[in-house]
């Protein structure tokens, strides 16, 4: 259930100096903050931070703590995009938020879990195990919470369960054409053909998930070369001919200029699209369409997906984090943030997605058409 948005207001600066010398002089707090083998964090009753252990710098931060919300010292992008920590729709989905507020609310201990995309340098995606406990300390009304970064196991947990999802769907359809072959209820030619794009598709499968891990370590290579734009959208075209994901759906492929040529990773590239794709197909109902169009202005390419859904305004600030999911299947996901990890970080582009009634979704990637 969403949470609530609390109050904005802050403590006066006077009273916030006072709570981290009480902080400070306290025996508790102090023992609290030596006896955590993780990241620990004591707010006050407007969450800001008065005191924290050295691994409370866990997101990569450097600065000075002390007065900030959990979301702005772990560089929340979206504590920056409303200018507070707890301000913008997407906190209503919050997890950690939501344990703070009802631990000082009902004066117990809580347990959640924290995704986040992360401004500060090297830290994208930060996931967390999050654990709110009240500490009264001379009066003040503190919280402690302690924060245990659960990136690496939510990451392989993610990885492995889509993996395996994605390849044994596929292995599966092999299975089938080919008893179908051997039954004889089936022609050759036609068998033939189908198991032979269901293992480009287990190929291209393997391939993926290869560079999403690669991706993720800083060691994915680029092999740029001249694109044509109309090429790569049938390709694209050509995956969806016989994917899952189009089954009862229709793509729909604009026209696009013929000269219109992209420098970059064209297998790449496609990923990117595929997983726009797949997500636009997940969207649409039985009998939907999902669109995708190409245009350049400005020295640049524009590759848009559109389809009719629309996301919800408390789901759109948490689109491209790792392992948010509307969805519920177990270890679903990646594909929002493979789609904004490969675009941005590997191939130099711009991905961005808007979302209104009139007008459904777009999620689109910008590209220079020529390498700097």
């Amino acid at each position: 259930m969403p949470t609530p948005l609390p109050d904005a207001r802050r403590a006066a600066p006077e009273q916030v100096r006072r709570e981290i010398e009480a902080a400070r002089r306290s025996p508790v707090v102090t023992a609290v903050l030596e006896a955590a083998d993780g990241a620990i964090l004591v707010l006050n009753a407007q969450r800001q931070i008065v005191a924290a252990n050295p691994r409370a710098h866990l997101a990569g931060g450097t600065g000075e703590l002390s007065g900030l919300r959990m979301g702005e010292a772990l560089g929340c992008v979206n504590a920056h995009a409303s200018g507070d920590c707890g301000a913008s729709p997407a906190c209503r989905q919050c997890g950690a938020l939501a344990a703070i507020l009802c631990s000082q609310r009902e004066a117990r201990s809580l347990e959640a879990e924290c995704l986040l995309r992360s401004e500060l340098p090297g830290r994208a995606a930060l996931e967390f195990n999050v654990r709110a406990t009240p500490l009264p300390v001379d009066g003040h009304a503190f919280t402690a919470v302690s924060l245990r970064d659960v990136s690496a196991e939510k990451r392989r947990d993610a990885l492995e369960q889509l993996f395996l999802h994605d390849v044994l769907n596929t292995v599966a359809g092999l299975r089938g054409w080919a008893a179908r072959l051997r039954r004889g209820t089936v022609q050759p030619a036609a068998a033939f053909e189908r198991m032979d794009q269901l293992t480009a598709q287990l190929e291209r499968e393997i391939r993926d998930h290869r560079a999403l891990l690669l991706a993720e370590r800083g060691l994915l290579t680029l092999e740029p070369r001249p694109v044509r734009a109309a090429d790569l959208l049938a390709e694209l075209d050509a995956v969806f001919s016989f994917h899952a994901a189009a089954r009862e759906r229709r793509l729909a492929i604009g026209a696009t200029p013929g000269d219109l040529v992209v420098e970059t990773d064209a297998a790449l590239l496609l990923r990117v699209l595929v997983n726009m794709v797949v997500n636009g197909l997940e969207a649409s109902p039985p009998g939907g369409e999902v669109g995708v169009s190409c245009s350049a202005a400005g020295g640049e390419a524009t590759l848009e997906v559109h389809n009719a859904g629309v996301i919800p305004p408390e789901v759109r600030g948490r689109i491209f984090q790792r392992s948010f999911s509307t969805k519920a299947a177990r270890g679903r996901g990646l594909g929002t943030y493979g789609m904004k990890l490969l675009g941005e970080q590997v191939l130099g582009g711009a991905v961005s997605f808007r979302s209104d009634p009139e007008r459904g979704t777009v999620f689109e990637i910008r590209l220079p058409l020529r390498r700097r």
